[in-house]
C-alpha cells in the first residue's frame, strides 16, 4: 500500500499492520489495538489469560512471554523471556510470542509445567505462568540448570506466596528433550521468513488520535522526526509502559527504530566500540564481556532477565535518569551517542557526535535538537593497565533502583614495586539532577602514589564535593556517606590487589 499523508512519509511503500505469530498463528493487528499493552491485548483481545497481569511495572514477572525476533543477521533463533505488561503490540512487530498457553502439547504438559505440579511449586497460583514462561525460556538455551542458574532466570519473578525453594527445585527436576522445544515446534523457516519479509516494509499505524511510525530505513525516521514536533522514541518502553499503565497520556506521534538493520550492530574498531540503538542489553553484556569484563558483570545486576532481553543501552541513556545505572560508567569511558537529523535535503542524513559528559543539560534534559534521534553510543574498551570497578547501591540487591552509584577508574604506573596513578575517572549517579564527574576528586588523585591515606582523603573530599537532594530512597547524608564508603570499599580493592 502507498501512503502519502502530513508525516513527512511520501509515497514509501508500507505496511498498516503488525504482523505477529502468536503460538504458531499468524495475526495481523490493526488500528486502536496496537497500541495496547501486549498483557492485556493477550488477555482481552486474544482470549489468552493464563498470563497474568499484576504489578503492570515489569518487576514481577507474572506477566512473562516468550519472544524471538529475527533481528536481520544470521544467528540462532531462540526465544527469550520478556515482560507483557509495559511493552505495546506494536513493538512486537515483527515477532513469535509464546505464551502460557502455548507450551503444552495437546493434553501433555510441558516438563516445566510437570516439575512445577510434581514439587508443589505452586500455591496460590497466580504468578505461576510467569515462572513456568522464566523457566521454559531457560531450557531453551540450557538442557539442564543449576540452582545458580535457575536463580539467575527467575531474577525478575516474585512469588507472593514465598515458596521459592519448591520453585527452585522443579528446576532442577526438570527433564527436557528436544521434541519438547519451543524453537523446533514453533520456529519454522516458512513462519520466520514472513516475519523477515514483512521486517523489509515500513510500519505505519494511524488512529483518530496517535500516529505509530516503524520506518525501515534511517532516512526515512529523520523525515518522521522533522514533520512530527513532538514526536517520542519508542524503544523498549521499559518506562514508557510504566507511565501509561498508570495514566500517563501517549504522545501523539510514536517512533519505533525496530525495523533499521544497523541498530542491532556491535562494532568494535581499535580504541572503540560502537552500539547500534536497538541492541538488548543482554546481547550486550554477552559481547564486552572480554573488551569490558567489569561493565559486563555490573549488568549482571541491572534488572531481571525479562528487561535486559529488550531494553538497551541507548534507552538508558536516552530516559536521562540521574540514576541510570550504566550512565557513570560511559561517563568514565569516553562515552559518545551518534545521533541523527534530516539533512538540508530531503532523503539526506545529518549526524554528529555528543560526548556524555555534554549530553545532560538538567534533569531528564538533553542537548538533542527537537528533531534528533539517537542512532548509536560509543565507549572505549578497558585499558591494560587500568582499574576499573563499578558500584550500585540499592535497598534490595537485584532489580531495584539505585540510591547511589558510582564508576572509578585509575590508570597506573609502576616502578619498584610503587604504584602511582596516572589518570583518574569518578563518575556518580544520584547526587545531582544528572549524572556527574567530579575533577576535583580526579585531579587530587592524578600523579600520586597509591596509599590507604590518599583513599581515605578522597572519599572525604567526594563527600564534601556532592550536594544530592533527599527523597524517599535516602537522605543527603544518606547519601553523601554512601560516596564516601563506596569510593573507600573501592579503594580496598585496589590496594589488596
Amino acid at each position: 500500500m502507498d501512503f502519502s499523508d502530513s508525516h513527512g512519509i511520501k509515497g514509501v511503500h508500507m505496511r498498516d499492520y503488525c504482523l505477529i505469530y502468536l503460538n504458531g498463528l499468524r495475526k495481523e493487528v490493526r488500528g486502536p489495538e496496537t497500541l495496547l499493552m501486549l498483557g492485556d491485548w493477550l488477555r482481552k483481545e486474544a482470549g489468552l489469560t493464563g498470563t497474568k497481569i499484576v504489578c503492570a511495572e515489569g518487576d514481577c514477572g507474572a506477566c512473562t512471554v516468550l519472544r524471538a525476533f529475527p533481528k536481520f543477521k544470521e544467528s540462532p533463533l531462540v526465544f527469550e523471556a520478556m515482560n507483557s505488561c509495559i511493552a505495546t503490540v506494536a513493538q512486537m512487530d515483527g515477532s513469535h510470542l509464546v505464551t502460557v498457553e502455548g507450551i503444552q502439547r495437546g493434553n501433555e504438559l510441558s516438563p516445566v509445567q510437570k516439575a512445577m505440579r510434581e514439587c508443589h511449586g505452586s500455591q496460590c497460583g497466580f504468578c505461576t505462568p510467569g515462572f513456568i514462561m522464566a523457566l521454559s525460556g531457560a531450557f531453551e538455551k540450557h538442557k539442564q540448570l543449576s540452582a545458580k542458574t535457575a536463580q539467575n532466570y527467575l531474577t525478575g519473578n516474585l512469588c507472593r506466596c514465598t515458596g521459592y525453594q519448591p520453585i527452585i527445585d522443579a528446576a532442577l527436576a526438570t527433564q527436557t528433550s528436544s521434541s519438547h522445544s519451543l524453537s523446533q515446534r514453533y520456529l519454522k523457516p516458512d513462519f520466520t521468513a514472513d516475519l523477515i519479509s514483512a521486517q523489509t516494509k515500513s510500519l505505519l499505524i494511524t488512529t483518530q488520535t496517535h500516529t505509530f511510525f516503524a520506518p525501515a530505513s534511517l532516512s526515512e525516521a529523520v523525515a518522521f522526526t522533522n514533520e512530527n514536533p513532538g514526536f517520542r522514541v519508542l524503544g523498549a518502553a521499559t518506562d514508557f509502559g510504566v507511565q501509561t499503565n498508570k495514566g500517563k497520556p501517549i504522545p501523539k506521534a510514536l517512533l519505533s527504530l525496530h525495523l533499521i538493520p544497523d541498530l542491532y550492530e556491535i562494532q568494535e574498531t581499535p580504541g572503540c566500540i560502537t552500539v547500534g540503538a536497538r541492541v538488548p542489553l543482554a546481547e550486550l553484556r554477552r559481547a564486552v564481556s572480554s573488551t569490558n569484563p567489569e561493565f559486563s558483570k555490573f549488568l549482571d545486576l541491572f534488572a531481571s532477565p525479562q528487561i535486559k532481553n529488550v531494553a538497551t543501552l541507548v534507552g538508558n541513556i536516552a530516559n536521562a535518569s540521574p540514576i541510570g545505572d550504566t550512565l557513570p560508567f560511559l561517563l568514565i569511558s569516553d562515552g559518545q551517542v551518534h545521533v541523527a537529523s534530516q539533512g538540508p535535503k530531503n532523503g539526506t542524513i545529518e549526524k554528529r557526535l555528543i560526548p556524555l559528559t555534554e549530553l545532560y543539560l538538567g534533569y531528564k534534559s538533553l542537548s538533542l535538537k527537537p528533531n534528533e534521534i539517537i542512532t548509536h553510543v560509543s565507549f572505549r574498551p578497558h585499558l591494560k593497565n587500568e582499574i576499573v570497578r563499578l558500584y550500585k547501591s540499592s535497598q534490595r540487591k537485584d532489580l531495584d533502583i539505585s540510591t547511589v552509584s558510582g564508576a572509578f577508574s585509575l590508570v597506573t604506573t609502576q616502578d619498584k614495586g610503587i604504584i602511582k596513578v596516572q589518570e583518574a575517572r569518578i563518575a556518580l549517579g544520584g547526587v545531582a539532577a544528572t549524572p556527574i564527574r567530579v575533577p576535583a576528586a580526579e585531579l587530587a588523585l592524578k600523579q600520586q602514589i597509591m596509599t590507604p591515606q590518599l583513599f581515605q582523603d578522597v572519599a572525604q573530599l567526594l563527600a564534601n564535593s556532592v550536594k544530592p537532594q533527599s527523597d524517599l530512597r535516602g537522605s543527603q547524608q544518606y547519601r553523601k556517606v554512601l560516596v564516601k564508603n563506596l569510593f573507600k570499599k573501592f579503594g580496598d580493592e585496589v590496594l589488596r590487589g
